[in-house]
């Protein structure tokens, strides 16, 4: 695995670990001072972050393996590509999640907002050490 790989999986592995809590953390406080219906809806909205994250990773891996020379055709223009696309995925999962669970599972819209919101604040707080150690 290259050093690059090694450290998208500290980095994947780290943000996952803040989001999954941030989302506890809001969905656990909508059902201490709400409803479950908040509490159901704070989960979804964390979810819809995760989701994107993950989908994201996926994408910079495969843009990674697509700039490698000989592994697929294309090179560093088929990275570029790779990662656009994720962009655009990304953003239009989002939508449909949010129209999904705000439309369709009438969840309360303002616990899925604020949930998305408080997890894509783990963006920030990711901090991993990225330094290459030779031993």
């Amino acid at each position: 695995m290259s050093f690059a790989n090694v450290v998208m999986c500290r980095v994947v592995n780290r943000l996952i670990i803040v989001q999954v809590v941030l989302t506890l953390i809001v969905a656990l406080a909508y059902l201490a001072f709400q409803n479950t219906n908040g509490f159901l809806a704070a989960l979804f909205g964390g979810s819809i972050t995760l989701s994107g994250t993950l989908l994201m990773a996926w994408r910079i891996s495969r843009a990674g393996e697509a700039a490698l020379p000989g592994q697929m055709s294309g090179g560093k223009h088929q990275g570029y590509v790779e990662i656009y696309i994720g962009a655009i995925q990304k953003f239009v999962l989002t939508l449909v999640l949010m129209a999904f669970g705000m439309g369709y599972l009438k969840l309360d819209p303002l616990a899925i907002l604020i949930g998305f919101a408080v997890t894509q604040l783990s963006y920030i707080a990711n901090k991993v050490d990225t330094r290459h150690e030779t031993n």
